[in-house]
């Protein structure tokens, strides 16, 4: 069962969810009128430079070119690859050591590697507005906010837990951090986000994310009242923002 829209509202009123702040989902599903309103992807286009679309509401589809799995349609290639709709291209070390994002060849190529594409099973993967509604096609949400609350949301992300590594902060691709990653090893943790340097220009320099599962962000919904949420050091926080 889905989790409420009340539940949501509780807690995106908690957090103090302001303009530019969003909840975005990952989506298992053909691009249909369920998703109205839908752009597909069309040309290189990052799946963050649909941010300020997101944030009106829409939703972006990256595509299989008729079921093949080598070859997508629209969008970054990379972001096929890390969404499961694509093959690795065999170029992929060279490419991040070429441009400086890792010592060598050989030392990329163990990141790629260690890489486990997530397997859709529709034709598509949609990024968009949490849907409710589609709860059962969302394979990760993620909270797309500024540090102050991405620091709220690691502290409740783990309030049930006591495991001493509990985040992760992989290097990967932003579109490899919100779903990808979140399941790669052997177990899933919440993943912080939107840190790779090619896609921070698509997002105001103010913005983070974290990204968690379905199941793991049902959990964060049940927070007692009570909580640190509730008490003076976050909202003190948030006031002094605020003047």
């Amino acid at each position: 069962m889905a989790p409420t829209a009340a539940a949501v509202e509780r807690l995106t009123t908690r957090l103090r969810f302001s303009s530019g702040h969003l909840l975005v989902a990952v989506f298992d599903s053909h691009a249909d009128e369920r998703f109205d309103p839908l752009v597909r992807a069309r040309g290189s286009a990052c799946c963050f430079a649909f941010y300020k679309r997101w944030l009106r509401g829409e939703t972006v589809a990256f595509e299989r070119d008729g079921g093949d799995f080598l070859s997508p349609t629209g969008g970054c290639p990379g972001a096929h690859r890390h969404l499961g709709l694509a093959a690795t291209p065999p170029s992929l070390a060279g490419f991040l050591a070429h441009e400086g994002l890792k010592a060598s060849v050989e030392l990329a190529q163990r990141c790629v590697d260690r890489f486990t594409s997530p397997e859709p099973a529709a034709g598509a993967v949609l990024v968009g507005p949490l849907r409710l509604e589609q709860w059962e096609a969302i394979r990760s949400v993620s909270f797309v906010v500024d540090p102050d609350r991405l620091s709220a949301l690691m502290t409740l992300a783990t309030y049930w837990d006591d495991d001493p590594d509990p985040i992760r902060a992989p290097f990967s691709s932003g579109c490899g951090m919100l779903w990808g990653e979140l399941e790669s090893g052997a177990r899933t943790r919440p993943v912080i986000g939107c840190t790779d340097v090619a896609m921070r220009r698509h997002l105001p320099s103010d913005l983070l994310c974290l990204t968690v599962t379905p199941a793991h962000f049902e959990k964060m919904l049940t927070f007692p009242d009570g909580c640190f949420l509730d008490r003076a050091w976050w909202n003190e926080l948030i006031d002094s923002r605020n003047r």
